[in-house]
């Protein structure tokens, strides 16, 4: 009887086994299904079980969440911040701005080859063919690229090829030469030839310090509506004046400011890629406001978006322009884009960081984290829709694998 029990035990428990894998399997290829083809899911599923998402204040930093935007209300809304992402596993810069039927674009990277990406989305919402303004913030290629795009035959597909151009103001200073070593125009060299090309269909070219002093008909604040509620403000920069052996420190600085029917204001910073000392000087020769968004300093790498600044502007929101893991410019891990550094010291004031693509494993190389990031102000409040998911950097699987930080 005994031996008989035993039996029945042991084919009991191989049952049981044969039920638990059966169970895990299945597990497995439903997550599989959601992570390939439900992404947005999955990342819900992902973060309920292994990470949390209470709502409620993390150590280390202010829990800022904000309403979810409606892409049918972006078009119509008072004001609009698009942080484009790219078709590629690239870090760059891509702003659209839009109030009524007033465009801002700031920068047009990665590459000369990213334009029609770009003008496909800028499409959307620019209906008239013209953008009132656009920024060259520096001349790395990440920045102005796709201002230039590729040529065919004798032409150019780039960006201030491709549209009525109102007003240009770009960099004053920059260590890059027009010429290869073999005679051969550079991107910047190219960049110098389409700033002629706009300037000769009407555009006016300023540089920032032109706007700064106010000289040539250029001016330090420019307004987007015709009630004056919102206003484009050059900021001043040590930089346009001085030389930097560090590109990035040209950097064209620009305050977008708010008013709000309260009276109040609500403000929005861009710094390119602006470095420590820039950013120190940046601090020093304006009257900073605290601001609801800061677009990280130069793709959140370990150098920029310091404190010196992140104490005085204490951001709100923070949209990262980069493809996060990407090896583009560093090997070090926690150099990468965006960097611990970076983590470290914004997560003081935000939890509230987006970025727009992240490394993968596919031929590909990439794919949507949150996607295209826009900030849209209508109806009393701001607002944040994504293309791909609304989910802060601490809250995804990439930030749980390489990243700490949120009392993570």
């Amino acid at each position: 009887m005994t031996a008989k029990r035993k039996t029945a035990s042991k084919k009991l428990i191989a049952r049981l086994l044969i039920v638990l894998v059966i169970i895990v399997a299945l597990v497995v290829i439903a997550a599989a299904v959601m992570y390939f083809f439900f992404p947005d899911t999955y990342q819900k599923v992902y973060n309920a079980i292994f990470i949390g998402t209470d709502g409620g204040d993390d150590e280390g930093g202010k829990n800022n969440d904000i309403t979810d935007g409606k892409l049918e209300e972006i078009a119509s809304a008072d004001l609009s911040i698009h942080f484009i992402s790219f078709d590629n596993d690239g870090a760059g810069d891509c702003t659209l701005i839009k109030s009524g039927n007033t465009e801002v674009l700031i920068d047009a990277g990665s590459m000369q080859s990213t334009a029609a990406h770009i003008r496909t989305y800028i499409d959307k919402y620019c209906t008239d063919g013209k953008l009132e303004y656009v920024i060259a913030t520096h001349a790395d290629q990440d920045h102005i690229a796709a201002l230039v795009g590729n040529s065919s035959g004798n032409s150019y597909n780039g960006i201030l090829y491709s549209y009525e151009i109102g007003t240009i103001i770009t960099f004053d200073r920059t260590n890059k030469e027009e010429l290869t070593d073999k005679g051969n125009l550079t991107l910047y060299g190219k960049f110098l030839e389409t700033l002629d090309y706009a300037e000769i269909n009407g555009a006016d070219v300023y540089t920032a310090s032109d706007c700064w002093y106010e000289r040539d008909g250029a001016q330090k604040t420019y307004f987007l509506d015709e009630e004056q509620t919102i206003s484009m403000n050059i900021l001043y920069n040590y930089y346009y004046e001085h030389s930097s052996s560090d590109e990035n420190n040209y950097s064209v600085c620009m305050l977008l400011s708010q008013e709000l029917d309260t009276g109040e204001f609500n403000h929005y910073l861009f710094t390119g890629d602006l470095e420590e000392e820039g950013e120190e000087y940046l601090v020093q020769n304006n009257d900073l406001p605290e601001v609801q968004l800061f677009k990280a300093g130069h793709h959140g790498s370990p150098t920029s978006s310091n404190d010196c600044l992140l104490s005085v502007i204490k951001p709100k929101y923070v949209p990262v322009t980069c493809c996060a893991g990407t090896d583009e410019y560093s090997d070090i891990p926690a150099n990468q884009f965006p960097s611990q550094a970076f983590i470290d010291r914004v997560s003081k004031y935000t939890d509230a960081v987006y970025v727009n693509n992240v490394v993968s494993d596919d031929a590909q190389g990439y794919k949507a984290m949150n996607g295209d990031i826009v900030f849209d102000y209508s109806q009393g409040e701001l607002k944040l829709w994504c293309s791909n998911n609304t989910t802060k950097l601490k809250d995804t699987e990439w930030f749980a694998l390489n990243r700490t930080g949120w009392a993570s």
